[in-house]
């Protein structure tokens, strides 16, 4: 069964639906820390072990980095509160039409629909994000897998 592509449908999985997609994208990971392992082996002089734990320790922080933005909020905090800033800022050339709508224009020229001030308000409210939660716990295990690597087995 096809799931949709729309992320919504992840707020209506169980953990268990969810998880065996969390692990397969924890394991591409440790795939690309194993890739970018044997590149630093194969360019510089350092053992594999080190170049597969520092790779994980790096992974491992963009993924704190990325969970905690989009699961705190402070994504659509940002570009709201830089939308509301320059958005505010813009007026409508005077013209002999007074239907003109200051909105639209903000709509035309940031080529979004919606209100900057509303995506401010979801900023400072987020939503539960179990895919951003999950970023966060992978980060951390990836964090803490890295650095035992680092300092017991490539030291």
């Amino acid at each position: 069964m096809a799931r949709p592509q729309d992320p919504s449908h992840l707020k209506e999985l169980s953990l268990r639906e969810r998880m065996p997609d969390y692990l397969a994208m924890f394991a591409v990971g440790i795939g690309v820390s194993v890739t970018v392992g044997l590149i630093v082996t194969w360019v510089s002089s350092h053992s594999f072990v080190a170049g597969f734990g520092y790779s994980m320790i790096g992974l491992g922080v963009v993924l704190l980095l990325a969970g905690g933005v989009s699961g705190g909020g402070y994504g659509n905090l940002g570009v709201g509160a830089l939308a509301t800033m320059f958005g505010s800022e813009l007026r409508a050339q005077p013209t002999d039409t007074a239907d003109e709508d200051p909105a639209e224009l903000r709509r035309q020229v940031f080529g979004r629909r919606g209100d900057a001030r509303e995506r401010l308000r979801k900023g400072l409210r987020p939503e539960a994000n179990p895919r951003a939660f999950w970023q966060v716990i992978a980060g951390f295990a990836y964090f803490g897998l890295g650095t035992y690597i680092v300092i017991a087995l490539a030291s």
